[in-house]
């Protein structure tokens, strides 16, 4: 699993990664924030939200962000066998292809921070040769308060981390222009999960 790197230790940088689900208009409002406060994020898509809406995938990547494969039907992957775990990786791929032309280049498990030996195989399978985990869960999917969002946030972000956020959540939405703020107040810089691991 990779989460943070020492090599960026001296960069100040961190990545903002989003989950990609739910309602869409949350995905926009969040793009045009990103837009706005020049702030880079990747997105970790599920398959089935990119087939159900065939143009945001290239509105992600056009806008300087990243995009990765957080599996087709976001299925608790600790409990998947080999089979069923490559299905749900081979098909969020392929939803990408269909959505952005290629399949990318990250992957993050669903149902789970870390990854097992079984989902790293079939990631591997796939052409995913790490899994993106993360270091800081805001849990902003649990809907709280947007202050409560950015304090989860700030009280374990620290250079080379990888923050957990999602799509589908109007309060991450509230919470995201603040939350900027706080992470450039506090020295640190937003970049992509490639440019954070490059």
């Amino acid at each position: 699993d990779v989460c943070s790197s020492d090599l960026n230790r001296r960069k100040n940088q961190v990545a903002l990664t989003f989950h990609g689900a739910g309602d869409i208009k949350t995905a926009t409002d969040i793009l045009a924030a990103v837009k706005d406060l020049k702030t880079p994020i990747t997105v970790m898509a599920v398959g089935n939200w990119l087939n159900a809406n065939p143009t945001i995938g290239k509105e992600i990547l056009t806008a300087g962000n990243d995009l990765g494969n957080h599996t087709y039907s976001h299925q608790a992957m600790l409990h998947l066998n080999y089979k069923a775990a490559n299905t749900e990786i081979a098909k969020g791929k392929e939803m990408i292809i269909k959505s952005v032309g290629s399949g990318q280049k990250y992957f993050r498990p669903s149902g789970t921070p870390k990854s097992n030996s079984i989902i790293r195989k079939a990631a591997l399978a796939n052409g995913y040769s790490n899994c993106i985990t993360y270091d800081v869960d805001t849990l902003d999917y649990q809907d709280p308060k947007p202050s409560a969002i950015i304090s989860n946030c700030m009280g374990a972000i620290k250079n080379g981390s990888i923050v957990s956020l999602h799509f589908g959540h109007k309060n991450t939405v509230t919470a995201f222009p603040k939350l900027i703020e706080e992470i450039n107040s506090a020295g640190l810089t937003p970049v992509t999960v490639s440019n954070l691991l490059s």
